[in-house]
């Protein structure tokens, strides 16, 4: 109960999927906690699965990809709370459609809420962590950021930025308070691609069976999540599947592009 006891920790995307199971799984660790979402009667749901005393839990409706709503968001959270200790960067949506069939406005569309709203929550609770004698940036990536991957340019395109940017990041705080980690969580029993934006019905049914199959519960990742966190690692990898497709990615980046072209037929969802 006493890991994350006193701590305030920030969480996008907190409503479903892998945030949500990241709020109950710090909640269970006695944080208090500042869950951010577009979903608002989602948020609701949520905090009223929390109901320790100890515990300041705050729900905030914000849009990450609208930076006037981030600012918004970050001010109550400090009225609120008072301090940040942890920012996670979790809120995401995906496209599965070949470039050719993806508009500009979709694709514009994902990165303001998957990179923008990294950068919007990064810059604006930065100066709060600085003050801390420890706190932490932790961004949730995906292994489309270093794996190419057929209907997936506009999903893979944002995470990438993220990791530059998150590698950036890194070198520029190291040997300030604030520690910086990004997590590549493995296929995930989420809704994402069901709520997102696919070329065809028929194979975003399939993609989501697929996931459902093939994927880790988001509880079982959040626990995951949560307890590599607190070892301070940078590259935070989860799943020995997608810790080997991580190391054949860049070490041999042309054989797992060779790899994943010979075997397109084997995925009926793309």
């Amino acid at each position: 109960m006493s890991d994350y006891k006193d701590q305030t920790i920030v969480i996008t995307g907190a409503a479903h999927g892998l945030g949500r199971a990241l709020s109950l799984e710090f909640y269970k660790s006695g944080a208090h906690l500042a869950l951010c979402d577009i979903d608002y009667p989602g948020l609701e749901k949520l905090k009223s699965e929390m109901n320790h005393p100890d515990q300041i839990i705050s729900i905030h409706c914000v849009d990450v990809s609208n930076e006037l709503q981030v600012i918004q968001a970050k001010n109550n959270i400090l009225e609120k709370h008072g301090k940040i200790h942890i920012l996670i960067n979790n809120a995401g949506v995906s496209i599965s459609q070949p470039f050719d069939q993806v508009s500009v406005e979709d694709f514009r569309w994902l990165f303001e809420i998957n990179f923008w709203g990294t950068i919007y929550c990064t810059k604006h609770f930065l100066p709060s962590l600085k003050l801390q004698i420890k706190s932490k940036i932790v961004n949730i990536l995906s292994s489309f950021a270093f794996m190419g991957f057929p209907g997936k340019s506009a999903y893979g395109a944002s995470k990438a930025a993220i990791l530059g940017f998150t590698n950036s990041l890194k070198t520029e705080l190291a040997g300030t308070s604030v520690h910086i980690a990004y997590v590549i969580p493995p296929p995930i029993k989420t809704g994402i691609i069901v709520n997102g934006k696919h070329s065809d019905p028929d194979k975003l049914i399939r993609e989501s069976h697929y996931l459902e199959k093939n994927g880790l519960s988001p509880e079982a990742v959040a626990q995951m999540i949560k307890q590599k966190i607190k070892t301070g690692q940078y590259r935070i990898i989860i799943g020995n599947k997608t810790f080997w497709l991580d190391c054949l990615s860049r070490i041999f980046p042309g054989f797992i592009l060779r790899m994943i072209i010979r075997n397109k037929r084997k995925f009926d969802f793309i």
